[in-house]
């Protein structure tokens, strides 16, 4: 595996970890609210954290 190939690959590994993270803790904070909550963040962040995950395993 060449380098740069290497390098995108461990960049899209470490982004969905952090993606999938964040997703995870802000779900935890939406399920403490109380009343109507927005949840584009988490929406966003995981559909973010699916890409480079398959992104990731496309790349080895």
């Amino acid at each position: 595996m060449d380098l740069i190939k290497y390098a995108a690959f461990l960049i899209a590994l470490l982004t969905s970890i952090g993606l999938f993270l964040f997703a995870y803790f802000e779900g935890l904070r939406l399920s403490e609210s109380d009343g109507k909550v927005r949840g584009e963040s988490l929406i966003t962040s995981f559909s973010l954290a699916l890409f480079f995950a398959i992104m990731a395993t496309r790349l080895i």
